[in-house]
């Protein structure tokens, strides 16, 4: 099975675009949810494998065992998907400043790759703790 990236960003109008990262030629679709965006781009990457095939384009083959799509997020974007996520508490967790995160939010600063997998890693560990929670 090959990962597809698929880069996912949230336009003012509040549609998600998603574009291909790693792929021979481009893919990019748009929803008005991510789930749309989701469904969307399993059928418009169906249809850019179809074109591929009837062209007889060798790089079609490695992709016949199936495709596994990874989501990738800019960071404002997650930040305006998940509103409820509290920037202190993300920060306190990734060891960073959270005016710094903050910035990082709202799109005044760009986080390095390091300070991003830090961020990652921090709303991961949230996840797990949530995820461990039963009532």
């Amino acid at each position: 099975m090959v990962k597809v990236k698929i880069y996912v960003e949230k336009a003012q109008d509040g549609t998600y675009w998603g574009t291909t990262e790693n792929l021979e030629g481009i893919v990019s679709v748009y929803g008005n949810s991510l789930s749309e965006l989701k469904m969307d781009l399993q059928k418009v990457f169906d249809e850019h494998l179809e074109v591929a095939r009837e062209l007889e384009e060798d790089w079609v083959a490695k992709y016949e065992n199936g495709v596994e799509f990874e989501y990738k997020m800019d960071l404002e974007g997650f930040f305006n998907l998940i509103p409820e996520v509290k920037i202190g508490s993300i920060a306190e967790k990734a060891k960073i400043n959270s005016s710094l995160l903050r910035q990082y939010k709202t799109g005044k600063a760009n986080a390095s790759e390091d300070q991003t997998k830090k961020i990652e890693k921090a709303i991961h560990e949230l996840g797990q703790e949530l995820l461990s929670v039963s009532f």
